[in-house]
């Protein structure tokens, strides 16, 4: 029966059912330590990206910023 049912789960969700075997919680210790492994290298990577998403989000910032700036002090119809 479970033979048929991984089947079955293969078929119709083929990349949740491998996500769900790799947790597979009859596998031995050595295969959830290098999935945590896995998962901590993949953590420190999104972080890496995160911080760049940000620091190009502050610089996008800083030009609206230099530009609003520019336009209000070149604007004829502002009287300083």
């Amino acid at each position: 029966m479970r033979k048929i049912l991984r089947k079955l789960a293969m078929l119709i969700a083929p990349t949740a059912y491998g996500k769900l075997q790799r947790f597979d919680p009859d596998k031995p210790v050595a295969a959830s330590a290098e999935v945590s492994e896995e998962l901590i290298a993949r953590v420190a990577e999104l972080e890496l990206q995160l911080k760049e998403v940000r620091q190009d989000n502050r610089r996008v910032a800083e030009l609206y910023d230099l530009v609003f700036e520019r336009l209000r002090e070149d604007n004829p119809l502002i009287q300083k």
